[in-house]
């Protein structure tokens, strides 16, 4: 792999800027940066700028929820876990990363940890539809079928497009 000097060194200086107060805004840039590097699965360099945003703003909730998708893309769970975990410590209302909580406990086959997350995403947020369906998908995997197919058709009413994913 081979890596841009010049681009790095950008990253580098606008990291050093971050130690300034009132730099909250470039976090959230440099974060930005960071999911455009997911979204190209360049996972390296977006790993790199998560840390370089936490080591300046080491309570940026979002960008540790940024590191957990990197990491669960990368099919480290564990790690996924670890990250999305902190960014609720630094934001207990962080629905998404609950509902990527959920997701993780549920790949690892933990079904009642994933069920307990998916009820704290919707005990916050109500109207989140894929958090009832995953909800329901998993109860159906217990065998609670009919609590199951409650969950999922509550999704559908929030969100009937939902029925063209299935």
């Amino acid at each position: 792999m081979t890596i841009n000097s010049e681009l790095a060194s950008q990253h580098l200086e606008t990291g050093d800027r971050l130690q300034q107060p009132g730099k909250f805004e470039e976090a959230i840039a440099l974060n930005k940066i960071a999911e455009v590097y997911y979204a190209q699965q360049k996972y390296v360099e977006a790993i790199a700028q998560c840390y370089q945003t936490l080591r300046h703003q080491p309570d940026f909730a979002t960008a540790y929820k940024t590191l957990g998708n990197i990491l669960q893309a990368q099919g480290k769970t564990d790690a996924a876990i670890r990250a999305y975990s902190k960014a609720i410590e630094f934001n207990p209302n962080f629905v998404e990363a609950y509902v990527n909580l959920g997701s993780m406990f549920y790949k690892q086959g933990l079904l009642d940890n994933a069920i307990t997350y998916y009820q704290k995403a919707i005990a916050i947020q109500p109207n989140l539809a894929g958090a009832y369906w995953n909800l329901g998908k998993v109860l159906e995997q217990q065998g609670r079928i009919n609590e199951g197919l409650f969950y999922q058709k509550k999704a559908l009413d929030l969100q009937p497009e939902l029925e063209v994913i299935k």
